[in-house]
């Protein structure tokens, strides 16, 4: 409130903080979200939030999961989380969660995940994995409903993604260097016939380490079928006229 003085840690006593939870010092931000219910998802339709279940392919740079690299920081800080907001039953955040890391050697059969249960799970750099691995991922995105899975496909090139599990995506998520310019085109010639001049629009947001949302559960013509980040409508013809 206001005339009160709230003391704020330095970045040292941040840090101190983080080494002893054994988490690497980053800058973190507190977002304030409202618990989404069955009722609430069902008058969220035209909003920009992602509808459940969602399979999503994010294209970027390299920097459950499922994946070669369990030891990155982002891992170790949602390991982290995980654990306290599962770890008191009677706190007002707790959720009945778990996190979990599997060897893409060891991926489990897609119907040993229980419906009941909502599951998200990543794939972390594995479209070059061998084809066995690339057969044990697939189901998830192709019984996805079935079995309450949202699957969830992070790669450095867009075009090493095997055309089944393109095939049944809802969502791209497009960073900076994560797509060529040919699969910049590819993308953006359903939403318009003047692709080149849409790719450098596109181009451009990506080069400020901004992201774009292809929302493909959606008609083109749609507002919300191309977003910048998740909540800004990115008009494509209009950023066209006034290039």
């Amino acid at each position: 409130s206001e005339g009160t003085n709230v003391p704020k840690p330095t970045m040292n006593e941040q840090s101190e903080k983080n080494s002893k939870t054994r988490l690497p010092p980053m800058k973190l931000f507190l977002m304030d979200m409202d618990k989404a219910t069955k009722h609430a998802s069902s008058r969220c339709i035209g909003h920009p939030a992602m509808s459940w279940p969602f399979a999503k392919l994010v294209t970027e740079k390299s920097g459950t999961v499922c994946g070669y690299h369990p030891d990155e920081p982002k891992w170790a800080f949602v390991r982290y989380m995980y654990g306290i907001i599962a770890s008191n039953p009677r706190a007002s955040y707790y959720e009945n969660i778990r996190f979990s890391y599997i060897s893409p050697e060891k991926i489990h059969s897609v119907k040993s995940f229980f419906p009941k249960r909502s599951t998200v799970i990543i794939f972390e750099d594995l479209c070059v994995a061998p084809e066995s691995i690339q057969n044990r991922i697939i189901p998830f995105f192709t019984h996805r409903h079935h079995r309450n899975i949202s699957p969830i496909f992070i790669t450095q090139k867009y075009h090493h993604v095997p055309m089944i599990i393109h095939e049944n995506l809802s969502h791209i998520l497009m960073f900076n260097g994560g797509s060529s310019p040919q699969d910049v085109s590819k993308i953006v010639s359903q939403y318009t016939d003047d692709v080149k001049s849409a790719s450098m629009v596109i181009n451009s947001y990506l080069c400020k380490n901004e992201f774009i949302v292809f929302d493909l559960n959606r008609a083109e013509d749609n507002p919300l079928a191309i977003r910048l980040r998740f909540d800004t409508l990115l008009d494509l013809q209009k950023e066209i006229e006034l290039r």
